[in-house]
């Protein structure tokens, strides 16, 4: 799924909360013109350019808004949506149970590549939807880890 512009600011709303900055303090060190920019991106009202939202990154130095934007910025939303997000421990659980949905399709998915067989196009599409689910969860995992360290 990719992100809108709404949830892009949300989150961006969130890093602000995070990392305790506001509005007026944000477009000072971005040497914005108007907080009402800050205002309208938080809400979705605006897009934020790419070069911004590097900016972005760079002063709230927020590990969850980073991986948000690279999602943003590929189109690919690498944190996803799960009710654990807050949680070390169901994230880890999370990883594991994705972890063991990729390894059930694996044997079946390197003996279909290997005898390059095209009636299994649907296995190397699970595959891959396995591989990316995992590789969510693990981001997921570390981000929210990082996060629990840092609002300590």
């Amino acid at each position: 799924m990719v992100i809108s512009q709404e949830r892009l600011g949300e989150e961006l709303s969130q890093a602000m909360e995070r990392q305790s900055i506001i509005a007026k303090e944000l477009a000072f060190k971005l040497r914005l013109k108007s907080v009402s920019t800050i205002s309208m991106w938080t809400r979705g009202e605006r897009p934020i350019t790419e070069n911004r939202l590097h900016d972005l990154c760079d002063v709230l130095g927020d590990w969850r808004f980073k991986f948000i934007v690279a999602g943003y910025i590929a189109g690919v939303d690498l944190l996803g949506d799960n009710e654990y997000q807050n949680n070390v421990l169901a994230q880890h659980n999370r990883v594991l149970k994705e972890e063991s949905e990729r390894k059930r399709v694996d044997p079946i998915y390197y003996d279909v590549i290997s005898r390059d067989n095209t009636d299994g196009d649907h296995i190397i599409l699970e595959h891959d939807k396995e591989s990316f689910e995992e590789i969510q969860a693990e981001i997921s995992e570390w981000v929210t880890g990082k996060e629990q360290i840092i609002c300590r």
